[in-house]
């Protein structure tokens, strides 16, 4: 981890100092941790500058710390929340500037009883020791990586810090990519989709009216029924009486003739 420090502008507190002797033990080395980290810096917000004891960008997030001085709290969380609002306020503009938290680092007391920093929402609380502060700082790693080179130098620009930024190529080694992929975005459909109309048969063009061929009387839309055939039964009844008649006809002849 980079450590840049301001020099003798603002001579930082105890515990300050001992926060920045914990961020100088991650440089290179087997502790090596990867990341910049800003000491005893001012950052521009609209109530006017708030200071902060370090400010440390990972590739996935930035974490605003306060040390917390031995003894009663004397507004470490507070100091912590503002900070934190005046970043993303700077930072509006990347985003990574969505990825910004408090940390409140609690320099161990030289005496047992030590009081504990205020709760404030947004800002968590870690003892200042190597292992502790490393691992909430670590925590970032595990999310997308939101920072590259050119990011970290553009927000050193925002937060008027370009004097304390490093060299590209000294962020490019410490493990920030030059430059974030591109993630295609996909195209917006509109909320509503259109229906389409459809479109009325072109009119014929003007020529000889077209006359209907007029229906047969016997035609129909669905089929006649067959007629149902009457049987004649006056004409049966005349038939079987002339052959009644003819037979006693033949009759009466046969017994005349046969007589005679």
């Amino acid at each position: 981890m980079a450590l840049q420090h301001p020099g003798t502008e603002r001579a930082l507190p105890a515990a300050a100092e001992h926060l920045v002797e914990l961020l100088r033990s991650w440089g290179r080395g087997p502790d090596h941790l990867p990341g910049l980290a800003l000491a005893g810096i001012a950052l521009p917000s609209r109530g006017g500058p708030r200071f902060v004891d370090a400010l440390v960008f990972t590739r996935t997030g930035v974490v605003v710390i306060a040390a917390h001085e031995p003894g009663p709290d004397p507004g470490s969380g507070e100091r912590a929340g503002a900070a934190v609002a005046a970043a993303k306020g700077a930072l509006a503009g990347h985003e990574g500037g969505r990825y910004v938290t408090g940390l409140v680092a609690v320099v161990p007391p030289a005496e047992p009883h030590w009081h504990e920093p205020a709760t404030v929402p947004g800002v968590a609380v870690v003892l200042a020791d190597p292992r502790s502060l490393r691992r909430i700082i670590t925590q970032h790693n595990r999310w997308r990586t939101v920072w590259s080179a050119d990011d970290v130098l553009d927000a050193c620009y925002a937060l008027s810090l370009a004097h304390l930024a490093p060299p590209r190529s000294a962020l490019v080694a410490d493990g920030f990519p030059a430059r974030l992929p591109v993630v295609p975005r996909l195209p917006e459909l509109p909320a509503v989709l259109p229906v389409p109309v459809e479109t009325p048969p072109a009119a014929e063009e003007p020529g000889e009216p077209v006359v209907p061929l007029p229906r047969r009387p016997d035609s129909a839309v669905f089929p006649r029924q067959r007629p149902i055939r009457q049987v004649p039964w006056g004409l049966l009844t005349v038939l079987l009486l002339l052959v009644t008649a003819g037979v006693i006809a033949a009759v009466f002849v046969a017994q005349v003739f046969h007589g005679s």
